[in-house]
C-alpha cells in the first residue's frame, strides 16, 4: 500500500513537472518583440533575405534608433546579415539559441528561436529550424548555463535592435543578429 501511494505521487511529480515546463515553454513563445524575433512580423517581407557581408564592429557602430523599435522600419533591421566570427559562448535563453559572437575585439550577440517557437507563417521557417538542428547536433547541447565553444562560422540573420546596453556579448548599441537563418560552420563544430 505504501509502495503503490509512493508510486502515485511519484507518477503525480512528473505529471507536475512537464506541466510546467510545457507552461513555461509557451510562455517563451509570447512578448511584444516575439514577432520579430521569430521573423513573422507584418512587415517580414520588406527584409532582403540576401545576407550582405559585414563585420561585427561595423554592427557595433551603427547609431541606435531612439527609442528602441518594436517594429521593423530601419535599415538595419530590413537587411539580412553575414559575418564570419569565433563563436564564443552559447546558452538556452528563454527558448532561443543565444550566440555570443566574437572578431577582432568587438561583440555582439545572435539568437535561433526554438522550433517550438517559430510560427508557421515565419519567413525562413525551414532555415531557421536547420540552424538549430545544425548547432545542436554537431555544436553542443544548449542549456541555461552559458558554456564556452570557440568555433569560427559565417553567421547570417536578420539586423534586430535589443533594449539591452550590456550584458555578456552585447554590442554597445544593442544591435544583434537576430533571428539567425544561416549557420556555416568552418572549424569547431
Amino acid at each position: 500500500m505504501v509502495g503503490a501511494l509512493l508510486g502515485l505521487s511519484a507518477l503525480a511529480a512528473k505529471v507536475d513537472a512537464r506541466a510546467n515546463s510545457d507552461a513555461r515553454n509557451v510562455n517563451q513563445c509570447n512578448g511584444p518583440l516575439y514577432p520579430l524575433r521569430t521573423f513573422s512580423d507584418p512587415k517580414r517581407r520588406t527584409v532582403r533575405v540576401t545576407p550582405r557581408t559585414t563585420t561585427i564592429e561595423a554592427i557595433g557602430e551603427r547609431g541606435r534608433p531612439q527609442p528602441t523599435p518594436t517594429i521593423r522600419k530601419t535599415p538595419f533591421q530590413k537587411q539580412a546579415w553575414e559575418v564570419v566570427a569565433s563563436v564564443d559562448s552559447y546558452r538556452l535563453d528563454h527558448g532561443e539559441l543565444r550566440l555570443v559572437l566574437f572578431d577582432h575585439g568587438a561583440y555582439v550577440n545572435a539568437a535561433v528561436p526554438s522550433p517550438a517557437c517559430i510560427p508557421a507563417n515565419a519567413r525562413q521557417r525551414k532555415e531557421m529550424m536547420a540552424v538549430w538542428t545544425l548547432f545542436t547536433t554537431k555544436c553542443g547541447h544548449p542549456t541555461g548555463d552559458w558554456q564556452p565553444l570557440g568555433a569560427v562560422a559565417y553567421v547570417g540573420g536578420v539586423g534586430f535592435w535589443s533594449g539591452a546596453r550590456s550584458g555578456r556579448g552585447i554590442a554597445p548599441n544593442g544591435a544583434e543578429l537576430h533571428p539567425v537563418t544561416d549557420f556555416r560552420p568552418v572549424a569547431g563544430c
